[in-house]
């Protein structure tokens, strides 16, 4: 997701005065040299394919849907394996292990695939928090929809309870972006089955309504780097497959949030997801629910995965809340 490559190379060769210009603008904004740069690079990365049609659908299933397969990278850098009987769940064993479980469902628009920025932030993570991660890598859309994506995340959860005993208590369910999402979709439909639920849950950039239809998002559009609302609004359409875009399985914003194990959110300003933080941070507070809203200024979307000192401190606590 972050060309870490082309990061490092404009930050070798700018030039001095260049340099001094963009520190000087960072300083002002109160931010990092190297994230006011990563921004800045994010715009002339194409991070996914644009797909907002029928016709780019079609293009992309022919030219880049296959089946997962653990990345060698993953596999070796970073110590990701497959969870013993699955072909689709993974897992992260640090050599320091406590009883907690990190259940992490990684973002990607329901459309995507884990990337590498997000092997390496769970491998941070766990190692911090002395945390096993546990993964599961679901079906994605177009082939495959909302029902049958959280019916086998859910599934995965259910097995960590069920097979491998581990207590509930020691889950922390963990989100970034798409995953955010889901994992508030799924505290509410665990809750509503009566399923023990997590010890708590903590979203990163949250996707937490796919119609994407908070007016705020225009004006956030201009900042964000990254996202791109026509691209959220038909992939998340499509993800729903016929059930209301408003529907809580696929934007939990809309749902009870009632009765729920303690959540945690981080946000960065320049995030078109900001607008629906703010949102359901007001909703938690008019329903006295358990939400702390953790707001980062001038930061992006999934922050705390990238290269930057801002990321540093956010992986610290949300190491100490595991």
């Amino acid at each position: 997701m972050i060309n870490i490559k082309k990061t490092g190379k404009i930050l070798g060769t700018a030039g001095a005065g260049f340099l001094a210009l963009k520190e000087f603008q960072a300083i002002k904004e109160k931010r990092s040299l190297r994230s006011l740069l990563i921004e800045e690079s994010l715009d002339a990365v194409n991070l996914f394919p644009t797909i907002r049609s029928q016709e780019e659908m079609e293009q992309y299933i022919g030219k880049y849907y296959k089946p997962f397969k653990l990345p060698e990278e993953a596999k070796v850098r970073y110590r990701f394996k497959y969870l013993k009987g699955f072909d689709d769940t993974l897992e992260y064993v640090p050599k320091e292990q406590s009883s907690k479980v990190i259940f992490y469902v990684h973002g990607g628009s329901y459309w995507f695939q884990p990337v590498n920025f997000q092997y390496a932030m769970m491998n941070k993570v766990s190692k911090m928090a002395d945390a096993r991660v546990v993964m599961p890598i679901y079906p994605k859309a177009p082939i495959h929809n909302a029902h049958e994506a959280t019916a086998m995340v859910l599934s995965r959860y259910l097995y960590l309870i069920n097979e491998e005993l581990v207590d509930p208590k020691d889950i922390v369910m963990l989100g970034d972006s798409a995953g955010g999402g889901m994992v508030l979709s799924l505290l509410q439909l665990m809750r509503n089955r009566k399923y023990p639920l997590p010890e708590k849950a903590i979203l990163i950039s949250p996707w937490l309504d796919v119609s994407t239809s908070n007016p705020e998002m225009e004006q956030l559009q201009a900042v964000d780097p990254m996202l791109h609302i026509k691209d959220l609004q038909f992939e998340g359409k499509v993800y729903a497959d016929g059930m209301s875009v408003k529907d809580p399985l696929v934007s939990p914003i809309y749902g009870d949030l009632t009765k729920l194990p303690p959540i945690h959110l981080f946000i960065g300003t320049h995030d078109i997801f900001y607008a629906d933080a703010k949102k359901i941070n007001e909703i938690a507070f008019e329903d006295n629910v358990d939400l702390t809203m953790y707001t980062y200024p001038n930061m992006d979307h999934v922050f705390p995965a990238y290269p930057i000192p801002e990321a540093k401190e956010v992986l610290k606590k949300i190491a100490s809340l595991i």
